[in-house]
């Protein structure tokens, strides 16, 4: 197979499998990196700019939003949060590119860096919103994918000379926006509203909030170039996953990508001890490679419980990540009191500080692999899944044949998620606990959901199902249209 065959079959792939407007993300994350992450310092706005209170006011946005985020769901379409954000963006980088010829801009840094965190949260919230509308498989391609292509964005800006860099970082917002409004018309907004149900998956915040503190701590003691945040590994990690989940979709499963963070993290505490012989680069690799492993499965998670159960995604995201970013503060704070106090020149006490790293992120690794936390109380099995390819054809039959009947029968939110749970072969009692309802209540939608399909009972309804959800019937790659699947059938 030659290069041009080759380089024609992953493209067609790629499209196939997600949209190229899904990974408009990349353009949004190459912002962040050039603006606060790393910005340049021959830009005089950049030099003064205040990285914490830029990250104090997003903590301070999401825990805004939280009660607000009924109101404010579904965040996508709306025009006022489409144009607000990059505005508020572009405004911070205009503002560095005129401080080149006009340097007593740099007394604005303070205003214009608050604003430019509140259309960060915009932007967070509306992406997070939009990849919750995708099947776990398709959020893994996108995430993947947008975070590879990021480093590879940096690489290329920073290569120009600074006026043309700030010029290009008042573009990439607006062009990431661009990118998120092409990318809804592959998407079913129904999904993304609240159907009313507040439950929080405890679970997946503790593990964010685990792997912010891990991710804070660790920031004051690894480089650049192995470090969380690192634009390398960040590449090398997320590019050789989505090489992997895009050619071996249909030999691997979720369950062996998923043992790959806590396998890395174990593979850090064995070179803890060799770090003194041969550097702590590798182990610094490994623990990055693990965080950053294991924040593409719980943002796959959300979206999935987003998806399924209803709950609103500005909702959700809000709280993980005003957790998540509540605890990296903390973790950053005790990680600088600690490099700066007497023992923070002491070689034994690197080594002890990166076993704390590698026994937390363990901790949040066991917490989100627990087969009883997730799997019982949300139905997220990855562990147990079968191939992502053919995982990903039954979900999409699946989902396609309920929203079809919902569609169809007038059945109500409430109705659809029940049809779901017992086309998933759940019990009156394990869909009362799922859904937080008594199971008389469940009962009463159970009987409404027969009589509306005409069906005796619900042996009669899961023959319906099994004969519908048959794997001879054709596999549509992109998102289902209720309309054009039941037009099909």
């Amino acid at each position: 197979m030659s290069i041009l065959s080759c380089g024609h079959w992953w493209a067609q792939r790629v499209k196939s499998t997600l949209p190229l407007p899904f990974f408009g993300l990349a353009l949004w994350r190459a912002w962040m990196n050039l603006s606060f992450v790393a910005p340049n310092g021959a830009v005089p706005f950049s030099a003064t700019t205040d990285h914490r209170l830029f990250d104090l006011v997003m903590l301070a946005a999401f825990a805004f939003v939280i009660p607000l985020a009924g109101r404010l769901s579904p965040l996508c379409p709306r025009r006022w949060a489409q144009r607000l954000c990059p505005v508020l963006m572009g405004a911070y980088a205009l503002a560095s590119a005129a401080s080149l010829a006009m340097p007593d801009l740099t007394a604005a840094s303070g205003p214009l860096t608050a604003a430019a965190a509140l259309g960060a949260t915009l932007m967070v919230l509306m992406w997070s919103e939009l990849y919750a509308g995708l099947t776990p498989f398709k959020v893994l391609i996108g995430l993947t994918g947008s975070y590879a292509a990021a480093p590879v964005l940096v690489f290329l800006l920073n290569g120009l000379y600074p006026a043309y860099q700030a010029a290009a970082l008042v573009l990439l917002p607006f062009a990431s926006i661009a990118c998120l409004c092409r990318a809804q018309a592959h998407v079913m907004l129904a999904p993304l509203r609240a159907t009313g149900r507040r439950t929080v998956p405890w679970r997946v915040v503790a593990v964010m909030t685990l792997y912010g503190f891990a991710s804070g701590l660790s920031g004051m003691h690894m480089s650049e170039i192995v470090g969380v945040n690192s634009s390398l590994t960040t590449f090398v990690v997320a590019g050789i996953l989505w090489v992997g989940l895009l050619g071996l979709s249909d030999r691997i499963s979720f369950g062996a990508v998923q043992k790959l963070p806590p396998a890395l993290m174990v593979a850090s505490l064995a070179l803890v001890s060799l770090s003194s012989l041969m550097g702590p680069l590798v182990m610094g690799v490994c623990l990055s490679a693990a965080v950053l492993l294991s924040y593409f499965f719980v943002d796959a998670t959300l979206c999935d419980i987003s998806r399924r159960f209803g709950i609103s995604a500005v909702w959700l995201f809000s709280i993980t990540e005003c957790t998540s970013m509540g605890a990296e503060f903390v973790g950053s704070t005790a990680g600088a009191a600690l490099v700066a106090s007497p023992f923070g020149s002491l070689p034994a006490f690197h080594i002890a500080l990166n076993i704390a790293l590698v026994v937390i992120s363990l901790a949040a690794a066991a917490l989100l692999l627990n087969r009883r936390g997730l799997a019982q109380h949300w139905g997220v099995s990855f562990a147990e899944a079968g191939a992502l390819a053919e995982d990903l054809a039954g979900q999409e039959r699946r989902r396609t044949w309920i929203q079809t009947m919902a569609t169809q029968h007038r059945l109500s939110p409430r109705e659809e998620e029940v049809l779901g749970l017992i086309v998933e072969g759940e019990s009156m009692r394990g869909i009362a606990a799922k859904l937080i309802i008594s199971e008389g209540t469940a009962k009463s939608h159970a009987s409404h959901i027969y009589e509306k399909l005409g069906v005796s009972g619900k042996r009669a309804l899961e023959e319906l199902a099994q004969a519908a959800l048959a794997p001879e019937e054709p596999v549509r790659d992109s998102e289902p249209n209720p309309d054009t699947a039941a037009a099909r059938r």
